[in-house]
């Protein structure tokens, strides 16, 4: 039986938006309600994506928050093809938007699966291991860009520990735990961090052994996004794009991919155990990867 469809990801999108800027302009839902002809109720609805939005009452909204007409172009784009599924978003390397879109999916989300085979997921990077990435990653960012990102990167980290935390699933390829970055002592922190943040009991980590050969991780690293304990969406991240999955059959592979790398995976506590044993090697100098 198929299931029932939430919001799409781009009525989630646009809801997160609308919430921002009213946020932004200092006002409050019962206001801007009262200028549109709406009840307050009805304003917090929209903005929390139980309802959508006509365009004819969009048009009002943005006219009152006097929104640039570069951002009110993209919403209405938006509000357009709210209810189409699935959704490809390109890239500008020095206007990361994506960048901001992500957080707020992932503000929002209850949970997070992540796998990825050449680096440590964000959330649980130290800001030396961030800043690596991103240098290594973006090209064209200016050392006071770089920094920002990292700044958010970190900050983000807070999601684990809020009065509802996020719950975080990750599977992580051996070899990109002995990538090497900076001098030792950065692999080492980084290392002994993960270690600490998979105690946390809204936290998972698991590592994908070298052993376990050829599996559906090879395709590419990917995030499944949860709404409510219900996986949502797919999130696939490339140089100069984003894609988000949400049809039924995109969502029943993935589900399907990480079932069967989670199954060849190191337990959790196995996968700790590990990670303690590579940041000794590493601090020692000795080999990273297991033989």
């Amino acid at each position: 039986m198929p299931r029932r469809p939430g919001p799409s990801a781009r009525s989630r999108r646009l809801a997160q938006t609308l919430r921002k800027i009213r946020a932004e302009k200092g006002v409050s839902a019962a206001e801007v309600g009262k200028e549109l002809g709406m009840s307050g109720s009805k304003i917090n609805r929209i903005e929390t994506c139980e309802i959508g939005i006509y365009l004819d009452d969009l048009e009002k909204l943005l006219d009152f928050h006097q929104v640039t007409q570069q951002r009110r172009v993209e919403l209405l784009d938006i509000a357009r093809h709210a209810e189409q599924r699935s959704w490809l978003r390109t890239r500008n390397a020095h206007f990361p938007a994506d960048w901001q879109t992500w957080s707020d999916f992932e503000d929002e989300a209850t949970g997070l699966r992540y796998y990825d085979p050449m680096v440590i997921p964000g959330l649980l990077q130290t800001s030396e291991y961030a800043r690596a990435v991103i240098a290594g990653t973006s090209d064209g960012l200016s050392v006071d860009q770089i920094e920002e990102r990292v700044a958010s990167r970190t900050a983000r980290r807070a999601l684990l520990s809020r009065p509802e935390p996020l719950h975080l699933h990750v599977l992580i390829e051996e070899a990109a735990l002995a990538r090497p970055f900076g001098d030792r002592g950065c692999l080492v922190r980084q290392l002994h961090h993960l270690a600490e943040e998979a105690s946390r009991p809204n936290v998972t980590v698991q590592i994908v052994p070298t052993s376990a050969g050829l599996h559906p991780g090879a395709a590419g690293a990917f995030i499944i996004v949860e709404y409510d304990g219900e996986l949502s969406l797919i999130w696939l991240e490339q140089i100069a794009s984003s894609l988000i999955l949400e049809e039924d059959e995109q969502l029943d592979a993935y589900r399907l991919a990480w079932e069967k790398l989670s199954g060849c995976a190191l337990a959790p506590d196995e996968s700790v155990a590990q990670l303690r044993q590579m940041a000794v090697q590493a601090e020692q100098g000795s080999d990273m990867l297991r033989t």
